[in-house]
């Protein structure tokens, strides 16, 4: 199951997330997590409201469990 590039990238085509696909990608071909990975999803910060802040982007961690 999704075993080429070119069928990962339909889904995305269509819409759908690259979490979704992931997980389709590791139940569909029996793969199993070991450890929990850390993910991080990229957070957007508007400049006008956060003038006085040193930062310019900022990450949020997740522990995810399939």
């Amino acid at each position: 199951m999704l075993e080429t590039s070119q069928e990962r990238i339909r889904l995305l085509k269509a819409g759908i997330s690259v979490k979704t696909i992931e997980k389709l990608y590791l139940n569909g071909n029996s793969f199993k997590i070991v450890n929990t990975p850390v993910l991080f999803e990229l957070v957007e910060i508007d400049p006008e409201e956060n003038h006085d802040s040193s930062l310019s982007c900022e990450a949020s961690a997740e522990y995810c469990c399939m």
